[in-house]
């Protein structure tokens, strides 16, 4: 079965077309400003981020309006786990960390509660267009972001730790930062565009979509990334048509030796053979030193296994026992260390829940699988990453709870289609 945009009916149906196009422009903005936070900010103790300013900006044309709808299990859950994740760091060996976690928590769901309210006052389909818009922008600008730094580089890819534009030379690897600070973020940004291409894939502009989301995704070399990408790229598959799964199989195929051969002839070197050499260096380096700091927390973990060591105290009790203050790169492995059995609970119960609710959303109304494709996407790329407190994460809370607003608006017409 494929998906048909013209299915879905408007939540928010009274909404003229002007408002409709500016609503389109700013909350495409909105996702680009998210997307490129974490290379272009500005450091005040917290990270000034640009989807901060026009959140602000935003926030005072509608608070006068701002109502707040009933919660779902899941968001409760969420709330419940990130109020302890803040109370869990007023006693800490590291107050002043634990206080940039509360700031950035209370930050992040005020940012939440008003994408809740924002969002049902767009069109679903303006939603859709703003995914689209934003995931070409993103992909095509890093990718050229990438060639430029390339570029600026000779095509040199020789050491370790230089970073020219959209290029990081990681032991004399050339992997992909496009417009975000690090790899593996960049993944994560891109796993909601990816899943929404490749599961609206019936439209040729999503497919071209999803290609060069996946060919930004190889370059990136992230091992850990491509594990995610193989797995969305499966779950993808079991949407569809039989024509549209060969037209993701082929056409996956297809792009990549494009972007071989284009590899092979400008940097004599085949991508493939990158990727092969990239997963070939696992033993060599710990997972690029992950397996040792996953070591050190759990050595943290045992000393204080029901609360923990507070809340974003991680990085300095490393840097007090190992000399480095380091993200953990897991974070689950995070919550775990810093909030112990306790916080652990809680934020599996939130992660369950919200599983859960888009999976019976989606055995109900098929164009929820591409939200449960994006969590479980998110998840995985997680294993490696600290991201405890993302507004990418929390602005993918939102867009669910407006994507379960439309799910009862379509099922509702349906039913009344019956009639």
């Amino acid at each position: 079965m494929d998906y048909k945009s013209d299915i879905s009916c408007d939540y928010a149906n009274s909404i003229s077309p002007r408002y409709s196009k500016n609503q389109v422009f700013l909350l495409t903005l909105m996702l680009l400003f998210l997307s490129i936070g974490s290379q272009f900010n500005l450091q005040i103790g917290l990270a000034l981020k640009p989807y901060m300013l026009l959140f602000l900006g935003l926030m005072l044309y509608y608070s006068p309006q701002m109502t707040i709808s009933k919660l779902l299990f899941f968001e409760m859950a969420f709330i419940s786990f990130y109020v302890y994740y803040d109370l869990r760091g007023v006693i800490t060996a590291y107050p002043a960390a634990a206080l940039r976690a509360i700031g950035a928590t209370f930050i992040l769901l005020i940012f939440y509660f008003f994408c809740r309210y924002w969002l049902d006052q767009i069109k679903w389909k303006d939603i859709e267009w703003t995914i689209i818009i934003s995931g070409f922008v993103f992909n095509i600008l890093s990718l050229g972001y990438y060639v430029m730094g390339l570029v600026n580089l000779g095509f040199n890819m020789q050491g370790n730790g230089i970073r020219e534009m959209g290029v990081m030379i990681d032991r004399s690897f050339a992997r992909l930062l496009g417009l975000t600070n690090d790899p593996n973020i960049f993944v994560f940004i891109n796993m909601l565009f990816i899943a929404y291409f490749l599961t609206h894939r019936e439209k040729w502009w999503n497919l071209l979509g999803g290609f060069i989301a996946i060919l930004c995704i190889v370059l990136t070399l992230s091992r850990g990334a491509i594990i995610s990408l193989i797995i969305v790229l499966a779950l993808c598959l079991l949407v569809g048509s039989m024509k549209s799964k060969l037209m993701l199989i082929l056409g996956s195929i297809g792009f990549f030796l494009i972007a071989n051969f284009f590899f092979d002839q400008f940097m004599e070197v085949s991508l493939w053979e990158l990727m092969m050499e990239r997963f070939g260096t696992v033993g060599e380096d710990g997972g690029s030193g992950r397996f040792d700091i996953w070591t050190d927390g759990l050595a943290y973990f045992m000393d204080k296994p029901l609360l923990g060591i507070g809340s974003f105290n991680f990085q300095f009790y490393h840097a007090f026992s190992a000399g480095k203050a380091i993200f953990m790169h897991n974070s689950f492995l995070e919550i775990l260390v810093e909030t112990g059995i306790v916080g652990m609970i809680l934020y599996a119960v939130a992660i369950i829940a919200i599983l859960w609710t888009l999976v019976q959303a989606a055995i109900e109304d098929r164009e929820q699988w591409w939200l449960v494709i994006t969590l479980i996407g998110y998840l995985s790329m997680m294993t490696s990453l600290s991201l405890v407190l993302n507004e990418i994460f929390f602005f993918f809370f939102a867009l669910v709870a407006r994507s379960l607003k439309e799910k009862e608006a379509n099922i509702g017409r349906r039913k009344g289609w019956r009639i």
